[in-house]
């Protein structure tokens, strides 16, 4: 019995234990924020194909996850937290009725904190790439990260929504404007004041540089920094 109770108590030490240091070193972590007609997830892709081989670990990209992972906290179906993507709020009467009527009610104070919760804890398990959700703010504190930003002038990122949306070019800058404006929402709602450069270790223009270029270029940042 007196065996029993010391091995209990030892594994019981040891979990604790493990639990304390498992994210002793977090990461590595590469974000990428991107203006609205840049793509990011051939680059996110890419760095996940390279990053695999070279490490000989598995990297994931992480985006629509982090939305499921998220409503799966909440109990939620990811339809109903999308909005907050869309930095869409409820009304404060929407807020009363639905606290009311649904058991299954979550405000969007709560939802915006599990997200943050899913990209941290994402983040801190490593080997990931997370595009867009806020990634930039919520993982500064992350030693081994890496914060991409892909930014090009507005009527090249509109020419490539119109090979993708069709519409005119002016209807393509507005909706690239719209967009920019929600992420920038959803952004400062986690930074609590707008983002800056210097957030950022590496800013691209996709409009002069290829893929390749940016990944490579990456990768070499990864190196010399010591995250990978």
């Amino acid at each position: 019995m007196k065996n029993i109770l010391h091995q209990y108590m030892k594994n019981r030490y040891q979990h604790k234990e493990d639990e304390s240091s498992k994210y002793k070193f977090p990461g590595p972590v590469i974000t990428i924020s991107r203006e609205c007609g840049c793509h990011a997830i051939n680059i996110a892709n890419a760095l996940v194909k390279n990053l695999t081989k070279i490490t000989g670990e598995k990297w994931t990209v992480l985006s629509k996850e982090i939305l499921v992972e998220a409503a799966e906290k909440l109990n939620l179906h990811p339809k109903k937290i999308e909005y907050v993507f869309e930095s869409k709020e409820k009304s404060t009467w929407d807020e009363v009725f639905a606290s009311m009527s649904n058991k299954y009610y979550k405000s969007d104070k709560q939802i915006k904190k599990t997200i943050a919760e899913v990209v941290q804890a994402m983040a801190k398990r490593g080997n990931c790439v997370i595009i867009g959700r806020g990634g930039v703010i919520l993982t500064q504190d992350i030693e081994r990260s890496l914060h991409l930003k892909l930014q090009a002038p507005l009527e090249w990122r509109a020419t490539q929504l119109q090979k993708n949306h069709g519409g005119t070019l002016e209807e393509m800058k507005t909706y690239a404007r719209t967009v920019d404006e929600k992420r920038e929402i959803l952004r400062n709602f986690f930074n609590k004041r707008p983002l800056e450069l210097s957030h950022f270790d590496l800013v691209f223009n996709a409009m002069k540089l290829d893929d390749e270029i940016m990944v490579n270029t990456t990768i070499e940042i990864l190196k010399a920094k010591k995250i990978i």
